[in-house]
């Protein structure tokens, strides 16, 4: 089944203190990482960006994805959700919504995901959400049906798709349970410091 995909790669990244899809990870950046984790769904695949645009269109680009700059990206990571949403015009396809900063995520832990979706009766209404580790704490990426389409595309505040997983979208979410930690996200020099001595040198 082909899902598009969006990447947010917008955000100001204000506690790392510089662009987070550019830090290095092995042979690449963050950006590469997750490009190259949904690189195999096959529907439309779109990086939204908020700064860095060039930079971060020359790596989307060698990936086969396509770049779009959200100018309202101070605003919260909703406006850039709503960007790449926007982006994919009129796709009937089924949308990965996914983040940049999460390096250990894996193509067989999307492939987890994706199947989850495909197993469900009313695809078009569903929404795929990870639980990650012992304590199961939801993450990204999350799988919407393509029915979602038209409320993501109208969400405006920080809180991105949390919107609709805490609101009409409760009822139709199905949790799967991931036991490796690839939902682990970096969000200051602390944590990216941590988790690069471990996983992210050559």
């Amino acid at each position: 089944m082909a899902v598009d995909v969006v990447i947010l790669a917008a955000g100001l990244s204000r506690r790392m203190g510089t662009c987070k899809a550019l830090l290095p990870w092995r042979q690449g950046t963050l950006l590469d990482v997750a490009c190259e984790a949904y690189s195999q769904l096959g529907g439309q695949r779109v990086v939204v960006a908020g700064q860095s645009v060039d930079e971060l269109a020359s790596i989307a680009s060698s990936h086969g994805y396509e770049i779009v700059f959200n100018d309202k990206a101070s605003l919260g990571q909703g406006t850039s959700l709503a960007c790449g949403i926007q982006a994919l015009g009129t796709s009937s396809r089924a949308v990965l919504c996914a983040v940049v900063d999460q390096p250990l995520m894996t193509k067989e832990v999307v492939a987890q995901l994706v199947e989850a979706y495909e197993l469900m009766p009313e695809c078009a209404k569903s929404i795929i959400c990870p639980l990650y580790g012992r304590d199961r704490q939801r993450g990204n990426p999350v799988i919407f049906g393509p029915d979602w389409k038209q409320a993501l595309q109208r969400i405006t505040a920080d809180h991105g798709g949390r919107e609709i997983l805490q609101g009409i979208g409760k009822p139709y979410i199905r949790f799967v349970a991931i036991e490796e930690p690839v939902g682990v996200d970096v969000d200051t020099p602390f944590e990216y410091e941590q988790l690069y001595n471990m996983w992210g040198k050559l």
